[in-house]
């Protein structure tokens, strides 16, 4: 499927420098979170259900051609316990809806790492228990080589992976909630 319907909040992300969006959406008596992220090769689509345990991962190209597993698909659609033969459900009309669902414009500001946080038993992303901040290691003292540019740059954005990547520097994470620290900059 073309998400033709995505094309104008994408231009607009990519006119303001923004690397990741979120929105929500309703059906079916379910609440949707949709995040979109700009990646070197195209769009990376995470999808999630409010109060459900499930989500999926949807691969965008350059075009906006998207498409769904069947996996992903009769997963969701046993959860939201629609058919074909009855609701006339399929993967192209979520998506459909899905992309037709997205604001025309971006919203230009941050998307909270806890909005992120519930995706991350949906995607690969090192030490993947580890999902709450805590700051910042630089290594000039240690002349270690920084690493989890993947997860800096899913929870933080493109240009804090590239400075991270820049000055060798390594987001810090923990797997206990009391440890996790609002948000600073890397820019020291």
């Amino acid at each position: 499927m073309i998400a033709y319907a995505l094309r104008p909040l994408i231009s607009d992300m990519r006119k303001n420098d923004v690397y990741i969006e979120h929105y929500s959406f309703s059906y079916n008596h379910h609440l949707f979170d949709v995040v979109i992220s700009v990646k070197a090769a195209g769009y990376e689509i995470l999808v999630g259900i409010h109060k459900a345990q499930w989500g999926c991962v949807l691969l965008m190209n350059e075009n906006l051609e998207v498409n769904m597993s069947d996996k992903d698909f009769y997963s969701l659609r046993n959860i939201l316990d629609l058919n074909y033969s009855k609701q006339g459900f399929t993967s192209f009309k979520f998506l459909l809806l899905l992309s037709k669902s997205a604001p025309k414009k971006s919203a230009c500001t941050k998307v909270d790492p806890s909005v992120l946080r519930s995706f991350t038993k949906y995607r690969p992303v090192d030490e993947n228990d580890k999902i709450y901040f805590i700051g910042w290691n630089t290594h000039i003292k240690d002349k270690r080589q920084a690493r989890n540019f993947d997860k800096t740059e899913f929870f933080f954005g493109k240009d804090v992976a590239d400075y991270c990547r820049a000055h060798n520097i390594s987001s810090l994470w923990t797997s206990d909630p009391t440890e996790e620290k609002p948000y600073s900059n890397p820019f020291f």
